[in-house]
């Protein structure tokens, strides 16, 4: 199979509805200004690869750099009205930096049919501030451009008026739209395909850097330039290393292989985590650990449904994992409080949110609706065996308890 994810986005149609359904969290007379953002310098002329903030993106699908969109709501109007504000064509320009978006090309894709240049935004917010509207904004982002903006309305007596909307974004993003979700399918089957190669390659003293190269190679072939996040690519004793950095070292006969890695489509993110015996064969510790693992994600499957929370999901999987170890003797029989001890062994959480983030924005603390999408990684990790790992899967919350996205492991 071969999904090619490279014309892959979502209908303008999808940000008209983000948009009005932010509405009716926005104040009247308010003007929401959000930012794309634009590449951090990684030296001199160079920049590092660029993503458009998540925020903006979520809103009008745009991923030009220095891009601003402007959500107007006038008096007491229902719905926003929206302004794009882009880059100018520059044939000359255009050169050496790649064709820029057409108004035209900006309309179609997110659906707003007011766009404007950038040069027009200095006077147009000038404009805003005049006419009384209060300014809101994202104050999660650290760009330039939202800095500029506070600092120029530090100057005016409005400054203690502009507000923070994003909260109520991210109570929008939890919850993902059908659309979304076929997004984050889309981008699970190029990554499942993209480990079935890397599966088909493993061998005994191969790098762990050319399994991270076969990974990223087949996402590139299908059109996912840009990952979820790096993929991390362990073997052996480096599988203790959580974000393990510097995949260099080859992975000997015997040895583990973790993999934690995702394409993207359409903006989305997956997140799988997988743990491989490099000579197809794994050991009895091996097998037994990946088993206990296995039955961690089936206890966190079950207690994921409407009304859980994170905190109720990581408590049962920890359960499982404390009762498991005793068993391997990893954690003695005669510990009274093997649950305590646990936490020497499960390191991290069991699940976070996932969608245009590999970990979402979110409330910690909200119970789970049906929409939500989480990836779900158990990992146990034992110092004294030399090896550890996880095994990560997507899943999404239904209206009767959850079911994967991915297809687990076996």
């Amino acid at each position: 199979m071969f999904t090619d994810v490279s014309s892959y986005r979502l209908p303008q149609s999808e940000y008209i509805s983000r948009r009005n359904m932010l509405s009716s969290k926005v104040e009247a007379n308010t003007a929401v200004v959000l930012f794309g953002g634009h590449a951090p310098v990684a030296s001199l002329d160079e920049a590092y690869p660029f993503l458009p903030n998540r925020t903006f993106f979520y809103f009008c699908g745009i991923e030009q750099e220095d891009s601003v969109l402007i959500l107007l709501k006038e008096g007491e109007k229902d719905l926003l009205s929206a302004r794009l504000y882009i880059y100018p064509r520059e044939p000359e320009k255009e050169k050496w930096t790649g064709r820029r978006l057409s108004k035209e090309a900006a309309s179609e894709i997110s659906g707003i049919s007011d766009i404007r240049l950038l040069e027009d935004l200095k006077k147009d917010i000038g404009e805003i501030l005049d006419s009384g509207m209060v300014i809101a904004w994202d104050e999660t982002d650290n760009s330039h451009a939202r800095a500029y903006l506070e600092q120029e309305l530090a100057k005016t007596d409005r400054f203690d008026t502009a507000t923070d909307i994003s909260a109520s974004v991210t109570l929008l993003r939890m919850v993902k739209s059908p659309l979304e979700v076929e997004a984050i399918r889309t981008a699970i089957r190029v990554t499942e395909e993209a480990l079935e190669v890397l599966e088909q390659n493993l061998r005994p003293d191969m790098r762990e850097c050319e399994a991270t190269a076969i990974l990223e190679g087949e996402y590139i072939r299908r059109g996912s330039l840009f990952q979820s996040f790096p993929t991390i690519a362990a073997g052996g004793e480096n599988t203790l290393c959580l974000h393990y950095p510097t995949p260099k070292a080859l992975i000997p006969d015997g040895a583990m292989l973790q993999i934690d890695t995702g394409a993207r489509a359409g903006g989305y993110c997956s997140d799988i985590s997988r743990a491989y015996a490099v000579n197809g064969k794994r050991d009895s510790r091996q097998q037994a650990l990946f088993e206990l693992i296995c039955e961690c994600k089936k206890t966190a499957l079950a207690a994921i449904h409407p009304g859980a929370t994170i905190e109720s999901v990581n408590i049962e999987t920890r359960k499982t994992a404390a009762a498991g170890l005793r068993e391997l003797g990893v954690i003695s029989k005669s510990e009274p409080d093997a649950l305590a001890v646990c936490k020497n062994y499960y390191w991290h959480n069991t699940l976070h949110h996932m969608g245009l983030d590999v970990h979402d924005v979110c409330d910690r603390e909200m119970v789970f609706v049906p929409g939500m999408v989480f990836a779900v990684e158990p990992g146990i990790y034992i110092p004294e065996w030399g090896f550890g790992f996880r095994v990560e899967d997507d899943v999404i919350v239904t209206a009767n308890g959850s079911e994967y996205l991915s297809h687990p492991q076996v």
